[in-house]
């Protein structure tokens, strides 16, 4: 059945026309029931399929949103609920990443250039020169002398060198009026190295490395050591960690730290006030503070931490290796002392003996460190306190630190530590840095100040040193710097010091990474303020460095006559050598006026003068005899 539209009487479903009106029925409208039927089947069908669908991408959307949620509730309790534990180191570890993020940012490209330097091949030239001045010299004729030499004055030197190859020629000269008064030129590579001195002697002397214990005999003939020279040399990359080092060293004594210090040695202070230079912060106060006896077992678990830790033995066994490789040259060093098995015992052992050594070292107060920690979780001010010594005398030491943003862009960095007898008042050892850093744009200025006092039964004594700073530029690009410093001592024993130092340094520096080229000068006057005294010093200096595919080193060809090998030089030779190097030494001294030419006059000598001295000789031995 179904209904008509116009009357609304109930028709038949199949009729054409409505019974009661007369009205037509749309064709539309003429659906069996089994087509509804079949139609609702077909309509329930799809819908079943959509609700699973709609279903199914509700609940993963759901699912997802509350697992943020979640996540991002457990990530803010963590970060702004963490325990006071968590908040102290946390906070050291970031303070050190910033400091370390400050230190690249100001000496980055400089260290990056140094770095490359050690793996390319170079080019370097170097100028310096200075002059002095003092009042109460100046109707001095000497000094007159002496000033007008250093005013005309300048030394000059060259490098070439390859450091993969291990190889490099350098010169050294004495310029007096922009004429080479005096120059050296040396050479070495990784199979012998010499020197030669042309004003003197026009060869070089060189030694090979395969002969350098034929050498050492002729210098002392009970020479024992190695018979031949390996030269190594000693870069900031071998002493650098690396990246896996840091890594290990972090984990390992981070975890350390997290295992060994209880929850119960912490306690949090929010909303602390902290002001400087008249500006508030809202700070969070952290306190470790540790007893005699907890102090001592922190301290013996991390010699023993040190003790077990093969891998920093390793790092450290191997920078050894490093540098007493390169000492190798000046001592002898032989390979049982570079074995690697027997350093680290060497290593261990000395460990162990340090820790023996503190079973009679006591912190009578304990350990208490304090830090103001900012919104950033950065370490404002630092207060560390502790007490070392024996049972008969102990040493207070007080150590704080300050790095303190403020204003525009400001920060009010410091230092300090004071070490006190703990039954001497009267004595004590302090140190102090500041440092008042700004910067704006591109431009940062620096006003530091340091002090060093020593007191010792009521008698100070100090050094105090201050240095303003104007740096235009940023590293890595053309950089102008000027400071103006000041050194000042005061008390005891530097009361015969002058009492002041003042000076003006004026650089200028030029890095540029991507041309491999830095050139700076330098300019710093010392001036010298006393009660009897003033008078000042000038020094100067131009350096100029550039990296290079290939370095420009000059073929010596010291087989074919160019040079004398030290060890093939006969008695005979030397005596020549020496004379010939005497007669030229003497006459460079004429030609700049250190010596008196009439003082070694010899075709004006008289032969005849000498007549009777031999036989005087002769009498007196007659009569001895």
């Amino acid at each position: 059945m179904k209904n008509c539209k116009t009357c609304g009487k109930s028709v038949n479903a199949e009729a054409n026309f409505c019974p009661s009106c007369g009205a037509v029925l749309p064709v539309e409208d003429q659906i069996t029931e089994k087509e509804i039927a079949a139609a609702e089947m077909r309509q329930e069908q799809p819908e079943e399929k959509f609700s699973k669908k709609r279903f199914s991408k509700r609940t993963l959307i759901i699912t997802a949103i509350l697992t943020i949620i979640l996540i991002s509730s457990a990530a803010a309790a963590i970060i702004l609920h963490k325990s006071p534990k968590e908040l102290y180191l946390l906070s050291e570890y970031k303070s050190y990443q910033n400091a370390k993020d400050e230190w690249m940012d100001q000496y980055g490209d400089s260290m990056e250039f140094q770095e490359k330097m050690g793996k390319q091949p170079s080019s370097s030239q170097m100028t310096v020169s200075g002059n002095i001045d003092m009042d109460s010299l100046g109707n001095d004729p000497d000094f007159e002398v002496v000033k007008e030499l250093l005013s005309q004055a300048s030394i000059s030197a060259n490098m070439e060198q390859d450091p993969e190859a291990k190889k490099g020629h350098y010169t050294v000269a004495l310029n007096i009026d922009k004429e080479k008064a005096m120059d050296v030129e040396m050479f070495q590579s990784k199979d012998q190295a010499g020197l030669k001195v042309p004003m003197l002697y026009d060869k070089y002397f060189f030694l090979n490395f395969s002969e350098y214990g034929e050498f050492m005999r002729m210098m002392d003939p009970l020479y024992e050591g190695p018979e031949t020279l390996e030269v190594s040399e000693l870069e900031w990359q071998d002493l650098k960690l690396s990246d896996k080092e840091q890594e290990h060293l972090q984990r390992r004594y981070g975890t350390f730290l997290m295992e060994r210090l209880d929850d119960e040695n912490f306690k949090v202070e929010k909303g602390v006030e902290y002001k400087h230079e008249g500006e508030a912060l809202k700070v969070r106060e952290v306190t470790l503070k540790l007893s005699a006896s907890e102090t001592k077992k922190l301290v013996n678990d991390f010699m023993d931490e040190l003790i077990k830790d093969k891998e920093l033995h390793s790092m450290m066994v191997k920078r050894a290796q490093k540098v007493a490789s390169a000492a190798a040259v000046a001592e002898q060093v032989d390979d049982e002392m570079l074995d690697t098995k027997n350093m680290k015992q060497q290593l261990v052992d000395g460990l162990k003996d340090a820790k023996s050594e503190l079973k009679d070292v006591s912190f009578a107060k304990g350990f208490t460190s304090t830090l103001l920690i900012d919104k950033k979780e950065q370490i404002i001010d630092r207060k560390v306190t502790t007490s070392i010594g024996d049972s008969t005398e102990q040493v207070n030491v007080v150590m704080k630190s300050k790095n303190v943003p403020y204003g525009d862009d400001q920060k009010y960095k410091a230092f300090s530590i004071d070490l006190t007898p703990q039954d001497d008042q009267d004595g004590a050892i302090k140190f102090k840095v500041t440092n008042d850093v700004a910067i704006k744009k591109e431009k940062r200025t620096e006003n530091l100040e340091a002090s060093f006092t020593f007191k010792e039964f009521g008698e100070a004594e100090e050094i105090k040193f201050t240095m303003d700073s104007d740096i235009n530029g940023e590293d890595g690009e053309k950089q102008d710097i000027s400071r103006k410093f000041n050194l000042a001592f005061d008390g005891g024993d530097f009361s015969e010091m002058p009492s002041a130092l003042k000076g003006t340094i004026n650089q200028t520096n030029d890095l540029n990474l991507k041309d491999d080229y830095s050139h700076s000068k330098f300019e710093a006057t010392l001036g010298l303020e006393d009660a009897s005294e003033s008078g000042s010093v000038t020094i100067n200096m131009d350096s100029k460095t550039k990296l290079k595919d290939e370095a420009d080193l000059p073929d010596l060809k010291l087989d074919s006559g160019e040079g004398l090998s030290v060890v093939s030089i006969t008695p005979d030779k030397m005596y020549a050598i020496q004379q010939e190097v005497g007669t030229n030494l003497m006459e460079l001294g004429i030609k700049y006026g250190l010596i008196s030419e009439d003082m070694y006059d010899y075709g004006n000598i008289d032969e005849t003068s000498y007549d009777g001295y031999y036989d005087f000789e002769d009498e007196d031995s007659d009569d001895a005899m």
